[in-house]
């Protein structure tokens, strides 16, 4: 059992943080599911270095990390008794655009009609539209492989993902290709 001690410990390690209050640990024992699970504490990295030190933790101490963006999942994704890990505080940029291309790079706490509205003034839209557009965000919509009214003509999300820069669980750093 990880007592508060450690979770402090954990907590002092992060640029970002870790909340392990009742409020929080209430807060994020749901999602847009019926599923309900307490988890031990929820975290909000800043950065990649953050998202090592809680991947460490959980491997050292034997716990399970929740990764989260907006919780719009119906199936119970993103609850658990371990550390959620929400991403939609911080990894909410939009990196780059190549409008020739027709692509862009983003961190997965983007919401979907956010990014759309910044395609938009360059005639580019993310296809899938899912009923919650205008909360979900990218990182849960790759997750989830989201599809929504349009994916019969637009695809579902994985149509339209190139590459995934992605922390692995034994904390190295991966990219991975669309095999086209």
């Amino acid at each position: 059992m990880i007592d508060n001690a450690t979770l402090i410990t954990l907590h002092k390690s992060l640029t970002g943080e870790v909340l392990f209050d009742k409020l929080h640990q209430t807060l994020y024992a749901t999602d847009a599911s019926v599923y309900r699970k307490i988890p031990l504490a929820v975290a909000f990295p800043k950065d990649t270095k953050d998202l090592k030190i809680l991947i460490e933790f959980a491997t050292k101490n034997k716990i399970t990390l929740i990764p989260r963006t907006a919780g719009t999942s119906l199936a119970g994704q993103c609850v658990g008794d371990g550390i959620v890990v929400d991403v939609s505080k911080h990894f909410t940029n939009i990196i780059e655009l190549n409008v020739e291309e027709q692509w862009v790079s983003v961190e997965p706490g983007v919401v979907r009609d956010e990014l759309n509205r910044y395609l938009a003034e360059h005639g580019l839209f993310f296809g899938p539209n899912t009923s919650t557009a205008n909360r979900c965000m990218i990182g849960g919509m790759v997750g989830n492989n989201s599809s929504g009214t349009t994916s019969i003509k637009y695809g579902v999300t994985r149509d339209h993902v190139l590459e995934l820069e992605t922390v692995l669980s034994d904390g190295s750093v991966a990219t991975f290709f669309k095999n086209q």
